[in-house]
């Protein structure tokens, strides 16, 4: 089966959600733009749409960071460069590393389920929320949904250099909870879910819209925080 690398590092620095974004941007200035693997941008406004190998987060009020693949390869370019300190917005903030995790996680289609939270998981955009919300039933919209996430699940394994020759089957276990939040500027709406899924998967990635910089985070019912 494949193994996924995944290195979580958890620093001292204070951060709200909403500052995740200027924490990322803050970050890929101290590394570099040229280390492209920071924030996908290929230059003249040009992106590249792929799924994030690094991510950005706040987890219980501190900054984190979440290398996935071949993002645990570049993630040396933020330690030589880090000297103890970054400026959020026109802030100066400590960036000491409480904890760094360095793991290997296997990934493959099983035969039975495993269960998970997302936490904040864009999953709709404006099309298909005009679509979502035009759904009458609720198993309907709960099936749009879970056709949504297994998408969501083949852009990571693309991500990861998975190539996925089973089938992927995942079950949306209640209604999702709903949150309005803004992303790029853009008001949307935010799920909070638990699903069950025949995928063996890392906790602390993200899938969907916005997973570079903390929405859509999976949490392991096994690991759960």
């Amino acid at each position: 089966m494949p193994q996924v690398r995944v290195i979580k590092i958890e620093f001292d620095t204070v951060l709200k959600p909403h500052e995740v974004p200027a924490f990322r941007g803050a970050v890929i200035q101290l590394v570099g733009r040229e280390r492209t693997v920071f924030h996908n941008h290929l230059g003249d406004d040009r992106y590249h749409y792929a799924y994030p190998v690094v991510q950005y987060k706040s987890q219980r009020g501190k900054a984190g960071i979440v290398c996935v693949q071949d993002g645990t390869e570049e993630i040396h370019h933020f330690f030589t460069r880090n000297e103890g300190g970054i400026r959020i917005g026109s802030q100066a903030r400590p960036l000491f590393v409480e904890n760094v995790r360095i793991n290997r996680f296997p990934v493959e289609v099983t035969s039975e389920d495993h269960a998970y939270q997302l936490e904040q998981w864009l999953a709709l955009n404006e099309k298909n929320y005009a679509v979502y919300r035009g759904l009458e039933g609720i198993a309907e919209k709960l099936a749009f949904l879970e056709r949504v996430l297994v998408g969501n699940l083949l852009s990571f394994a693309k991500g990861v250099h998975w190539t996925v020759t089973d089938p992927i089957r995942v079950r949306i276990t209640g209604f999702p909870q709903e949150r309005w939040v803004r992303h790029k500027g853009i008001r949307l709406l935010a799920l909070d879910v638990d699903f069950s899924c025949n995928v063996l998967l890392p906790s602390d990635i993200g899938l969907g819209k916005g997973a570079s910089v903390g929405f859509g985070t999976l949490i392991s019912k096994k690991n759960k925080r």
